[in-house]
């Protein structure tokens, strides 16, 4: 494999190294979040949708606000709705005058299960977090505010 020397004395190679680290410990908190997800048998996209409905209160959710939350196809949105209202996870209700119009909202047992996948998943995260130097994570997310903003977030920059 050719590499031009330019490449590697030019300063995009550092963010680039950046990035990947970013990258890789993105994946890794992705990874460890969908497993705790499955212990509680949701998918990523059925514990989103329950995230909207049950953060809408009691009133819940119009199912159409729902495709665009989660930016999925209406028949995908009305899939998960039917899977989640077997499980008793969400209830669904026709308004009047437009019987056309269904809202979704959370149910006692599908909140139960919100706060339950949260923590689980808040615990993988903290075993991730622990192999992190505390001091090492300030500077982290300085630098990923630097590189992928542009922001500049040191104290330096606060004058």
């Amino acid at each position: 494999m050719a590499v031009t020397t330019s490449f590697y004395q030019d300063e995009s190679l550092g963010e680039i190294q950046l990035a990947a680290v970013f990258r890789r410990g993105f994946r890794q908190a992705l990874v460890l979040i969908n497993r705790a997800l499955a212990q509680h048998d949701l998918s990523p996209l059925q514990y989103h949708l329950l995230l909207e409905v049950g953060s809408a209160g009691e009133d819940g959710l119009v199912q159409g606000d729902l495709v665009e939350l989660l930016q999925t196809p209406e028949a995908r949105v009305s899939l998960l709705v039917h899977e989640l209202g077997e499980r008793g996870l969400v209830d669904t209700v026709r308004t009047a005058p437009d019987r056309r119009v269904v809202r979704v909202g959370i149910t006692a047992e599908g909140s139960r299960l919100v706060r339950a996948a949260l923590e689980a998943q808040r615990a993988a995260l903290r075993e991730v977090a622990r192999e992190f130097a505390m001091p090492g994570v300030g500077e982290m997310l300085r630098n990923a505010m630097q590189l992928y903003l542009g922001v500049d977030i040191s104290v330096e920059g606060l004058g």
